[in-house]
């Protein structure tokens, strides 16, 4: 039959109960005001009593009272710190929790900002974004994948490539080249309108 594990400040199998109640009262003090004399001024309650009963010296030599409180103290200081380490790793827990639910909605908003992007890119328009507007989504969304390390599983389908650049570049030069044209007609349309308001119809 398997034995209860008894610890040191549990009652002693050579120990009375009158002798193991008296132990507990001097286990019960704070550890800086623990001393046998404190423990049986408040025993007696008499906090005048100039020294303990021999009984209750007796007792503290026989059943070594410094020493088994001093494990009772170890005892409690680990369990203070298990807690402590517990607590720690639960609140290290919570905030990884946290950082990976701003990880998970910043990468899906810059995802979203990329695909808008890129659908502008195939549908371009003069009318549409300015062409600094849209690399700035895409930069941003580059910066994204590199400040929060972006696990790409798809590689070879998702990432961009330098045929990618060189299309880019081409429809921005396309698109410079449109408004570039719109404003030299432009320019042309107003200068065709003063030209005429300095020269008026002298006939009549």
């Amino acid at each position: 039959m398997e034995t209860e594990k008894r610890e040191l400040w549990d009652r002693l199998s050579n120990e009375s109960e009158r002798a193991h109640r008296a132990f507990q009262t001097f286990l019960s003090l704070p550890s800086k005001d623990r001393t046998v004399i404190e423990a049986y001024r408040s025993h007696v309650g008499n906090r005048e009593a100039a020294k303990p009963s021999d009984t209750w010296a007796r007792w503290s030599r026989d059943f070594a009272w410094a020493e088994r409180a001093s494990a009772y103290d170890a005892y409690l200081e680990s369990l203070r710190r298990e807690a402590y380490e517990r607590a720690i790793k639960e609140e290290a827990e919570r905030q990884a929790r946290e950082i990976e639910k701003v990880r998970g909605r910043y990468n899906e908003l810059m995802t979203l900002g990329y695909v808008q992007a890129a659908e502008w890119l195939e549908n371009a328009q003069p009318s549409d974004l300015r062409a600094q507007d849209v690399l700035k989504i895409i930069g941003l969304h580059l910066d994204a994948v590199k400040a929060f390390e972006v696990d790409r599983q798809h590689e070879a389908e998702d990432d961009w490539t330098e045929e990618d650049d060189e299309e880019f570049a081409d429809l921005i030069d396309e698109i410079d080249e449109i408004e570039d044209f719109k404003k030299d007609n432009s320019e042309e349309d107003s200068g065709d309108e003063d030209s005429e308001s300095d020269h008026p119809d002298e006939t009549g």
